[in-house]
């Protein structure tokens, strides 16, 4: 603090000349009296706020205030770092150096982590300890509020100044789909987007058609961070949204069913994916038809046809699969009352024989010669296997034995060949060579 001596010094003379001559217990006035007043100044009362110079008396020139006083600290106006002192206000002086202390704003010798705080920097102050405090570096922001690393090297240490707010000034209202970010509750934010994290609940009445939010997926915490992504964890097809497979239709009732919760399912088979049983048709008109069975779906073919005496059961596929069963569509026909060719005889046991094939008459027929050995002749002799051993036809004649009565026989390499017996011009029985037959019905080998 500056002292205010001096100026006590200078005011006995300058009260004198204000207020005339007076007695004092030091006889002061009474020998100021006697001076002789040489000057101007000696006369003048200064104004408020300048102080009488110090030879006042001696001063020359004009009776003013610049002549004749000094200015004193009440006329000046502390400039930018310095604080004006109320003790000061008496002191002659016309300068921050002698009228002002300076403040904590031009301190500059802070040790790291402290500074000047504002509050501060406006006092008078010209020490470490007077001036300087910790920066928010040092401050720690918790609760509701959470450190800015752009204020660390503010001055303070209060949350206000150092902190921002945290995510947990913010509320995540769980009617509304909302929690806590597990991971943000110490993180500066102010926003839902960003402090709350969003669950299926949030999004359930977003889903698109045909779809929607299980009832166990309402509270799952969603980890997609676009609005496509969450839909797509927190949204489940419904059969009213399924794309039934061929042969399948929407079961009626199940469209606001969840597929994965559908039993058996979304879709319900038809007579389209029914495959019938061997001997059954599909009945395509019955596609559309449900509970499909091979009553429902498919017609019975000539495959189950009880052919009687007389026909046979058909190998044919084209024949096996028809429909409109009856004897002529789904059997075969006997060679009974076939109409041979010329030349040509039903063979024997015709009922037994079915009638197919591309030569029907090959099938049904035997040459008429088959019929006259079979009904009219005998074999020259019993031969075993493939052996021509045994009568041959020029061994019998018309006088002892009936050559036309007689047939010869080979089997040639499994193949029957029967040759009647003729007698000859000169009388001689012998094999007629014009008349051969092959595989004659009945006409066998023992």
């Amino acid at each position: 603090m500056k002292q205010a001596t001096a100026l006590a010094l200078c005011v006995l003379p300058f009260a004198v000349a204000r207020k005339g001559l007076a007695n004092g217990p030091d006889n002061t006035l009474a020998l100021a009296a006697k001076k002789k007043v040489t000057s101007a100044c000696s006369s003048h009362v200064c104004s408020d706020g300048y102080h009488p110079k110090a030879n006042y008396e001696n001063v020359t020139g004009a009776a003013t205030d610049a002549n004749c006083c000094n200015p004193t600290c009440r006329r000046w106006t502390c400039g930018s770092g310095y604080k004006a002192h109320s003790e000061y206000a008496g002191n002659v002086g016309a300068s921050n150096a002698e009228c002002c202390d300076k403040t904590c704003s031009l301190f500059t010798s802070c040790r790291a982590g402290t500074g000047v705080s504002a509050s501060k920097a406006i006092a008078a102050g010209i020490t470490e300890d007077a001036c300087c405090s910790p920066t928010c570096k040092f401050h720690s922001c918790i609760g509701n509020w959470a450190q800015d690393l752009s204020k660390i090297n503010n001055v303070s240490n209060t949350d206000e100044v150092c902190c921002q707010k945290s995510c947990l000034t913010v509320e995540c209202k769980s009617e509304r789909g909302l929690v806590h970010h597990p991971d943000r509750t110490d993180k500066a934010g102010t926003t839902i987007d960003f402090c709350c994290q969003k669950m299926c609940s949030y999004y359930a009445d977003q889903c698109p058609a045909n779809t929607g939010t299980l009832t166990e997926k309402m509270e799952k915490h969603v980890s997609s961070t676009s609005t496509s992504g969450a839909l797509g964890e927190c949204c489940d097809a419904k059969c009213s949204g399924h794309t039934c497979a061929s042969g399948y239709v929407l079961v009626p009732g199940k469209s606001d069913e969840f597929v994965s919760k559908a039993v058996p399912g979304c879709c319900e088979k038809t007579c389209k994916a029914h495959e019938c049983s061997a001997g059954y048709v599909k009945i395509p008109a019955n596609d559309n038809q449900t509970q499909p069975s091979d009553m429902t779906c498919c017609a019975v073919t000539c495959t189950f046809w009880a052919c009687p005496t007389g026909y046979f059961n058909s190998t044919s596929s084209a024949k096996l699969s028809m429909v409109n069963r009856s004897n002529d569509n789904c059997c075969e026909h006997s060679c009974r009352g076939y109409s041979c060719s010329t030349g040509t005889t039903v063979r024997p046991s015709p009922e037994s024989i079915e009638r197919a094939g591309a030569d029907i008459n090959a099938a049904c027929c035997e040459s008429a010669v088959c019929k006259e050995l079979r009904e009219d002749r005998t074999p020259t002799s019993v031969q075993a296997g493939n052996s021509t051993a045994g009568l041959d036809c020029n061994d019998f004649s018309d006088l002892d034995q009936n050559c036309s009565s007689k047939y010869k026989l080979f089997n040639i390499s499994g193949a029957l060949t029967a040759v009647p017996c003729i007698m000859s011009n000169v009388s001689l029985c012998k094999m007629d060579d014009e008349r051969v037959v092959t595989e004659c019905s009945d006409l066998g080998l023992d």
